[in-house]
């Protein structure tokens, strides 16, 4: 074990793909991930995934959890629209195929309702779907670090479980942006991690192999390659060149720009904010 003065500082789970966070204390994990993460999914009519990447007004709907069961009904809200509660469609509802990346996923669509008000949020024709409880959409090994990965399930997040970024990695990136004159630091909202550390050197998170954080066991695997979503200011909806032009000159790799690390739990569990980080194996 590596002696480490990384502690949690903060979880965010995302229960709409693309759309805004929300922060929590504790983020109790099942067989997927997080509990409620990105459970509900975007879709246009051939069934393939509506993200922030192409359609930024999903940034602005703001969802909150509707009861204390993070995979129940979600309330959902979004500029000049009122508020909708999508509820976990039921057995009868329609099921079907939805497409992640290369990745084909059984979802239940939550009816014309949800659909009306998810178009009107974003301004294009969409349905909104839930993953169904038998939905198998498999790990790929490089987000499992030295963990086992076959028999492992994800949901509908863009690969890994969870995504671990120290606060002093984007604290660096602000200071590099201020030295190059860019006005305003960039919110941590850009990198949608789910959970926030403290207490660690810039990029310091990119050197673990494996982390106890709680009761918890971490396997890090790939660094996350990141993409034009974070040049959109959540606020303003707004597209610019930062930072992937600040990260191609310190934080390329092989496959992209990389910021912050893809993670798999090795088993059910919860993580709570002020939980310490044990570093278990280097990378």
């Amino acid at each position: 074990m590596i002696t480490s003065a990384a502690r949690v500082a903060g979880l965010t789970v995302y229960p709409l793909k693309s759309a805004a966070g929300i922060n929590v204390n504790e983020l109790p994990l099942d067989d997927r991930g997080a509990i409620g993460d990105r459970r509900w999914l975007l879709v246009d009519g051939g069934g393939h995934a509506i993200t922030a990447r192409t359609d930024h007004r999903l940034l602005h709907i703001t969802p909150r959890f509707a009861t204390a069961n993070r995979d129940g009904a979600l309330q959902l809200d979004a500029p000049r629209l009122s508020t909708f509660t999508a509820v976990v469609p039921g057995a009868d509802a329609l099921a079907r195929p939805v497409f992640v990346w290369d990745d084909a996923v059984l979802a239940l669509d939550a009816g014309d309702e949800a659909a009306a008000w998810c178009s009107d949020a974003i301004g294009r024709a969409c349905r909104l779907v839930h993953l169904d409880d038998e939905a198998s959409r498999p790990l790929r090994p490089k987000y499992a670090g030295p963990l086992p990965y076959r028999e492992r399930r994800v949901a509908f997040t863009d690969g890994a479980p969870l995504l671990v970024l120290g606060l002093a990695s984007v604290a660096a990136l602000n200071a590099k942006l201020l030295e190059r004159g860019e006005e305003g630091a960039l919110a941590l909202r850009r990198f949608r991690a789910n959970v926030w550390l403290d207490g660690v050197a810039p990029h310091e998170e990119d050197s673990w192999g494996a982390i106890q954080v709680g009761n918890v066991t971490l396997g890090m695997g790939s660094l996350c390659t990141r993409c034009v979503l974070t040049t959109v200011d959540p606020d303003t909806l707004d597209t610019g060149t930062q930072p992937l032009r600040i990260f191609a000159e310190y934080r390329r790799g092989p496959d992209g720009v990389v910021f912050g690390v893809n993670a798999t739990h090795a088993r059910e569990g919860t993580i709570v904010v002020g939980d310490g980080v044990t570093v278990l194996a280097a990378r």
